[in-house]
């Protein structure tokens, strides 16, 4: 599990996050709940300070390209 980190916020440790990490080593936090729910953006802007679906716990692995 990726650690809280103030300059994420909430989708640090949010179960329902995915992790993407470029070949250059950007990271790019994907919400899974914007999958079946258009409130939520697949890329949230961060820090997320609120979120309504907001989930802690541990996270898929990470992907990388």
């Amino acid at each position: 599990m990726i650690p809280a980190d103030p300059t994420v916020g909430l989708c640090a440790t949010c179960r329902l996050r995915r992790v993407i990490r470029s070949r250059r080593g950007s990271a790019f936090w994907y919400c899974r709940l914007s999958d079946e729910n258009p409130q939520f953006p697949k890329y949230p802007k961060l820090p997320v300070l609120e979120c309504s679906g907001h989930v802690t716990g541990a996270a898929d692995q990470e992907e990388g390209s």
